[in-house]
């Protein structure tokens, strides 16, 4: 178990339908088999993370093999080795877990972390055999050093975090939009478009892999277009007018550009 206690940092232990630690705190596990490691105290609005129209949008979108080349370039650069294992931070509905898996990682080697409740129940009941838990990337409910692997995508976490939780020789794997992503949506949304900057480097690691990953992204049907402005932050701070009108086309191509990024822990 990587998992600590949120309120004491004690490590955390399985038993029955609820994980404790030796101060006795307790937390139940849900029906659908995640823990809630999220204080309230710690909650700046009742439901944070993304909606759960957001979350239903982009599993579909997904589940429809979009980002098929994204998954490939991750699941390349982040093969299975025996007695590790992997820690996805925003892990939103649990998809690229599931594709890892698909890939030959054993599903008890996996976990995920989301703030968003609604999508860590999904990924939840999902058939994947991955752990599932709700919380924040700010405060990781995670031991120190106990994470081989880390995976993030999109998702923002602090520098010293993310390092706290890598093993030393353990690496991070960062999946950052690229300058062009979107950019005709971009153009077509706002009256003075901006491409996204270049990632910053995470203090502490030494980068080890740096790639482009561009692919053209056509959607065909109202259906996908769709589900596509639903999931997509973009469309919902756009001119209107303009995001209606594209709900309404039958197909719309656009461009997919994601830089990835392979960081390691030092060895100390």
């Amino acid at each position: 178990m990587i998992w600590q206690c949120p309120l004491c940092a004690k490590p955390l232990i399985p038993d029955n339908k609820r994980w404790h630690c030796s101060n006795r705190h307790s937390f139940d596990c849900a029906r659908e088999g995640y823990v809630n490691l999220l204080p309230v105290y710690r909650k700046r609005c009742k439901e944070p993370g993304d909606s759960a129209q957001m979350l239903r949008a982009r599993r579909r979108f997904l589940k429809a093999g979009h980002y098929r080349p994204l998954v490939e370039a991750i699941t390349a650069l982040l093969p299975y080795k025996p007695g590790g294992n992997l820690l996805d931070i925003g892990c939103g509905e649990g998809y690229y877990l599931r594709q890892l898996e698909s890939a030959g990682w054993h599903g008890h080697a996996l976990a995920g972390v989301d703030i968003a409740k609604f999508g860590v129940r999904m990924a939840a009941k999902s058939d994947s055999g991955a752990q599932f838990v709700v919380a924040s990337n700010v405060n990781l409910p995670v031991a120190s050093d106990s994470v081989d692997h880390l995976l993030r995508i999109f998702a923002p976490a602090p520098d010293s975090e993310m390092l706290r939780v890598i093993k030393a020789g353990g690496c991070l794997l960062d999946v950052s939009p690229g300058p062009d992503h979107l950019w005709t949506l971009k153009g077509r949304l706002y009256k003075e478009p901006r491409k996204h900057p270049v990632p910053r480097v995470v203090k502490g690691l030494y980068p080890e892999v740096d790639l482009r990953c561009c692919f053209p992204l056509e959607l065909r049907g109202c259906a996908a277009i769709a589900d596509f402005l639903a999931m997509t932050p973009l469309a919902w701070r756009g001119n209107r007018e303009v995001r209606a009108a594209l709900a309404q086309q039958d197909s719309l191509t656009l461009e997919a550009d994601f830089i990835v990024r392979r960081f390691i822990n030092p060895a100390s």
